[in-house]
């Protein structure tokens, strides 16, 4: 009798039968089989869970369908930076991940954006155009921009910066699969300067910005009063004037003056749109308009005028590709509605064909710290050099090229056309020579195509197919009326 832990006891009873070996072998199929298909239902709920983009017949969670129609679904955005829910009013794109931001007036509603109500935005850029409008409503008076201090007697916060360029991009970009470097802006009256502002301060956002009836010289007693009488007048924010940017001539009111930064657009390659009324009404502007209403739009807009022709200087001295429109008109919706439709095909271009801006690199001292004024000192340092950068004379450069011949070397020294600077090995053979002298396209579309308030909402086009669930939708859900079916729109000549 063996023992039982003997060596032959132990082999005979780890060793399996047939059976139990072809039952192990499923059990192990099994099991692996388990674990992947449990995988791909953790990957498949991920994946769903991920950003819809496009699908504009598509409400997402949180959000109700307004009134205007053409797909425009109204949003509520929490703004931590403000502690309360901003509604932004969107069209979903067809699948593009592109996005254009309009920015309202100096009179912005709190329940629902000019751009649905005074010019349908959604039907100057269609479905066809494949691009997502994201209209935030509310900001009267803001200037869209981050306050040093509370607005008005409630001293209410108001961080528009910060809610455009960081927390509305997260919720477009989760929602609805916008990316957050293949943006526009758009802006005008009030927010015209600052739609420029934006773009100039945050160039990996924003590739094309387009303003409308703007001011942009606002760094200057004059452009520091019209702030404070229009905020005083529309929105009784008296400390505005201050607690906004803080006392003018300040250092966030040159920040914030779009030309004095204009030329932050030409190193990035990004593009401006702009344009302005003549002051001279139109009949049917005329017909809408109060008498007082009529002096304000005349008004408005002939300082516009001035301030937009000043800004198209500027831009096009500091090299940026700017686009001028020529228009007519006041200061009033029917203008920019006109300006809207115009300035479309070069806004899509521009998104379509810009790559986008990316981020600058850091430059950082010596210790290895990030240094916030190297940028300013590398550009000074630069400016220096070409100041102190010898000129070849006529003797100099015959010398050069008479040794160059016998030595039958190839040339080493270059001179820029454009700049009339030398290199470095010029520089260094000339160091006792004199200092260096001073040295659209149209996209096809009609001018005459404009669209009004007064327009007739089209008719009910035939019913689309949503590729994700397989259930139809009409074009332009919900089938309530538009306002334009509704009651007879009014022209305000005050954005």
């Amino acid at each position: 009798m063996s023992h039982p832990h003997a060596p032959g006891s132990a082999g005979k009873s780890r060793r399996l039968s047939p059976r139990h070996r072809v039952l192990t072998g499923i059990s192990v199929v099994s099991i692996l089989t388990l674990g992947l298909f449990g995988a791909e239902m953790m990957l498949g709920s991920t994946n769903s869970a991920q950003a819809l983009r496009g699908h504009p017949e598509e409400l997402r969670d949180g959000c109700e369908w307004d009134t205007s129609k053409y797909y425009v679904q109204n949003c509520k955005v929490w703004s931590e930076s403000q502690k309360k829910d901003v509604i932004v009013q969107i069209r979903a794109s067809n699948g593009s991940d592109a996005s254009i931001y309009l920015l309202d007036g100096m009179r912005a509603g709190e329940t629902r954006s000019a751009w649905t109500t005074d010019v349908h935005a959604a039907r100057v850029y269609d479905t066809s155009t494949d691009v997502t409008l994201v209209m935030p409503v509310g900001g009267a008076s803001s200037f869209y921009t981050d306050w040093d201090g509370g607005a008005g007697a409630e001293n209410a916060v108001i961080k528009q910066e910060t809610f455009l360029t960081e927390e509305l991009p997260a919720y477009l970009e989760s929602q609805f699969g916008v990316a957050r470097d293949n943006n526009a802006i758009v802006g005008l009256s009030m927010s015209g300067g600052p739609a420029v502002t934006l773009a100039e301060r945050h160039p990996d956002q924003f590739k094309v910005v387009q303003a409308m009836s703007g001011y942009y010289q606002t760094d200057n007693p004059i452009g520091a009063l019209g702030i404070f009488a229009t905020q005083t007048l529309v929105s009784n924010y008296a400390n505005g004037i201050v607690n906004m940017w803080g006392t003018p001539g300040g250092a966030r009111w040159t920040d914030n003056d779009p030309s004095k930064n204009v030329s932050r657009l030409a190193e990035n390659g990004q593009v401006l749109v702009i344009s302005s009324g003549n002051g001279f009404l139109t009949p049917t502007e005329l017909a809408k308009l109060a008498p007082q209403d009529q002096i304000s739009a005349i008004a408005l807009e002939i300082l516009s005028a001035v301030s937009t022709v000043l800004m198209q200087l500027q831009a096009k001295q500091s090299g940026v590709s700017v686009i001028s429109l020529p228009n007519y008109g006041g200061h009033t919706w029917e203008n920019w509605g006109r300006a809207l439709n115009d300035g479309k095909p070069h806004v899509l271009d521009a998104l379509r064909n810009n790559p986008p801006v990316t981020t600058k690199t850091t430059l950082v001292s010596a210790s290895g710290s990030p240094e916030p004024e190297a940028e300013k000192k590398v550009v000074l340092a630069a400016k220096q050099a070409a100041a102190a950068s010898p000129a070849l004379d006529a003797s100099v450069l015959a010398a050069l090229e008479s040794s160059t011949e016998s030595s039958a070397a190839p040339e080493t020294t270059t001179e820029s056309a454009e700049s009339g600077t030398t290199s470095a090995s010029e520089s260094a053979a000339t160091s006792e020579s004199a200092p260096s002298p001073d040295s659209l396209e149209e996209s096809g579309v009609p001018a005459s195509a404009e669209v009004s308030a007064d327009d007739p909402t089209e008719a009910d086009p035939p019913t689309t197919e949503n590729p994700a669930t397989g259930t139809t939708a009409p074009r332009d859900v919900p089938s309530a009326p538009s306002l334009a079916e509704t009651a007879p729109t009014t022209t305000t000549p005050v954005a």
